[in-house]
C-alpha cells in the first residue's frame, strides 16, 4: 500500500506537476485547490501527509493546519 499525500494549492500548473512527480515515485496523490476542499478531502480520505500552500483562497494554510490538528486530537 502506498503512502497517500494530499497536495493543497490553488495553482493548477504547480499541483499537476507535483502530483505527476510524486505519483512516479509511488505515492498516491489527491489534490485540493482550496482550504475548504482540503478539509473535506482530509476528512474523507485521511491521507498520510498533507502538503499545502500557506496563502490559499478562503481558508489560509495556517488555519487548515490548526483545524487538522484539532481534528487529529479528537480522534
Amino acid at each position: 500500500m502506498s503512502t497517500h499525500l494530499l497536495v493543497v494549492d490553488d495553482e493548477p500548473s504547480f499541483t499537476d506537476a507535483l502530483a505527476v512527480g510524486l505519483e512516479r515515485e509511488g505515492f498516491r496523490v489527491t489534490v485540493a485547490a482550496s482550504g475548504t476542499d482540503a478539509l473535506e478531502r482530509f476528512r474523507a480520505d485521511e491521507p498520510d501527509l498533507v502538503l499545502f500552500d500557506l496563502m490559499l483562497p478562503g481558508i489560509s494554510g495556517l488555519d487548515i493546519c490548526a483545524q487538522l490538528k484539532q481534528h487529529m486530537s479528537t480522534r
